[in-house]
Order: structure tokens, then C-alpha cells, then sequence
């Protein structure tokens, strides 16, 4: 457990804070997520807080900076939520395609 909290403070040493306000929703949201992802986990080595899903939803927007399309802060948004969902669907059709395509299936 030693060793996890040295390399633990040694990503802290390369972390910047950056101070931004949520909205209300966003706040209980992220605490519910963070704790139902500490509930969940299948290993227990590592704390995951409201800090680590916001340092990740910041690497999806850096790793992927062209689903932001827009003008302003609801532009950005519903662009960006409408790409996923997007995703998301033809992910499920890919999916349900594949089920009902499967020849070893229900015989």
C-alpha cells in the first residue's frame, strides 16, 4: 500500500489545480457517479473522487477536440452529446445485427 501512495503523490506533483464551478445537477451528478464508481470496482487500489471522472471527461476533449462544434457553452454541449448518442446508437445496431447474424445462435 506504500508504494501506491508514492506513486500516488508523485501524480499529484505533476497535476495543476483548476478551479471550475458546476451547475447544481453537474455537482450531485459527479459525486453519484465517483461514488457508484468506488462501489463498483474489482480492485480497490485506487480512490476514484469526483476529480478523477473530471480528469478524464477533460482527456476525451482533449483526445478528441473536433466533437466540439459551436459558438457557446449549449452549442458545445448539445453537439457533443448528440455525437455520442449518435455512436452510442449505431454501436447498439452494430451490436443487434451481430447477435441476430450469428449462426451458432439457437440451435
Amino acid at each position: 500500500m506504500a508504494g501506491n501512495s508514492a506513486k500516488r503523490k508523485a501524480v499529484q506533483s505533476e497535476e495543476r489545480p483548476k478551479w471550475v464551478p458546476l451547475r447544481e445537477d453537474q455537482h450531485s451528478e459527479l459525486s453519484t457517479i465517483a461514488r457508484e464508481l468506488m462501489l463498483s470496482r474489482s480492485q480497490k487500489t485506487e480512490r476514484l473522487t469526483e476529480n478523477t471522472v473530471i480528469r478524464v471527461a477533460v482527456d476525451l476533449v482533449i483526445r478528441h477536440p473536433e466533437l466540439l462544434v459551436g459558438d457557446t457553452e449549449d452549442d458545445l454541449r448539445t453537439n457533443m452529446l448528440g455525437r455520442f448518442e449518435q455512436l452510442l446508437e449505431r454501436e447498439r445496431e452494430l451490436l443487434s445485427a451481430g447477435a441476430e447474424g450469428d449462426p451458432g445462435e439457437g440451435q
